[in-house]
């Protein structure tokens, strides 16, 4: 087995990505040996797996070969290839004006469109980075785009499509970034994402979370927040426990719960695993808002 996976990985080396068929092939074995081979390696952090897939398989590569993932876009469906080669183009895309289609589309880019959490003069957006764009050439582009004042069409406004307000929207993206633009420091751009896992930053710029304070319990295992999340009535304070286990049992929920109370603030507890029974029930007796419960998977 040990020379197996070397074999594997030197494949996925030269090769990368590929498939398990490809694998298969290779080490003239079947597809489910092959599959568990890589599945095994992607355990053990040695390989990452994408999103995109052909035939219903994904593909593995190893760290580094980031820049031939562009390669599978023809695997893409048609929406999702659209906001591809547009995010390709601009780098960065603000969330708030997309259009519906494209906020739907980027969504389903996970290889492709990293979700920025944006602070600006106290608020936070979306923003979309294009995955071969470091974090800190996002940040200049994105304070560029701040800054920029939006353009208005003043002379053939029939051409505007119709059923979308699309002159409503930017008269209100420039007044509202005038008022940000006085309010707007370097440390507000691009929160620092470090001892965050990838799914739980991901999950955290979906809901529109904006961290407060961090506190690191151990690392990419537990983690304590303090966040907002907006609302219609404005921005809901939260504590936020991230606990990194398989089963999450009723006494996790429980010292999370007095951890929260102990605050005066609600409890958003996030986890890849699966409530135990016990946990179900006690979840369900402390349903009134202030205990919420949600799995990563």
């Amino acid at each position: 087995m040990p020379n197996t996976k070397i074999d594997a990985l030197n494949l996925i080396r030269r090769e990368g990505p590929l498939q398990p068929s490809q694998l298969a092939t290779e080490l003239n074995t079947n597809i489910l040996f092959a599959s568990a081979i890589l599945s095994e390696l992607v355990a053990n952090k040695q390989i990452k797996i994408t999103n995109v897939k052909k035939g219903g398989s994904p593909f593995y590569y190893i760290k580094g070969q980031e820049s031939k993932l562009e390669e599978l876009k023809d695997f893409l469906s048609h929406k999702p290839k659209e906001a591809f080669e547009i995010l390709k183009k601009d780098k960065i895309i603000r969330d708030k004006l997309c259009e519906p289609w494209q906020r739907v589309a980027l969504k389903e880019l996970k290889d492709f469109a990293m979700p920025l959490n944006v602070g600006i003069g106290g608020e936070y957006e979306i923003f979309w980075k294009w995955y071969l764009v470091s974090n800190e050439d996002a940040k200049g582009i994105i304070k560029e785009m701040i800054k920029a004042p939006q353009e208005e069409p003043q002379e053939e406004p029939q051409e505007e499509p119709q059923g979308e307000p699309q002159e409503e929207l930017r008269k209100e993206s420039t007044v509202q970034l005038g008022e940000q633009e006085s309010q707007l420091h370097d440390k507000s751009i691009v929160q620092e994402k470090e001892d965050i896992p990838e799914e739980l930053n991901n999950f955290f710029s979906l809901i529109k979370l904006y961290i407060i304070s961090k506190e690191v319990i151990r690392k990419n295992k537990e983690v304590n927040f303090i966040g907002d999340v907006p609302s219609r009535l404005g921005n809901l304070r939260y504590f936020v426990k991230y606990k990194a286990k398989k089963t999450v049992s009723d006494r996790d929920l429980i010292t999370a719960f007095e951890n929260a109370n102990f605050k005066n603030l609600p409890l958003l507890f996030v986890s890849p695993g699966k409530l135990t029974r016990k946990a179900e029930s006690y979840l369900n007796e402390n349903k009134s808002g202030r205990l919420i419960f949600r799995c990563l998977n």
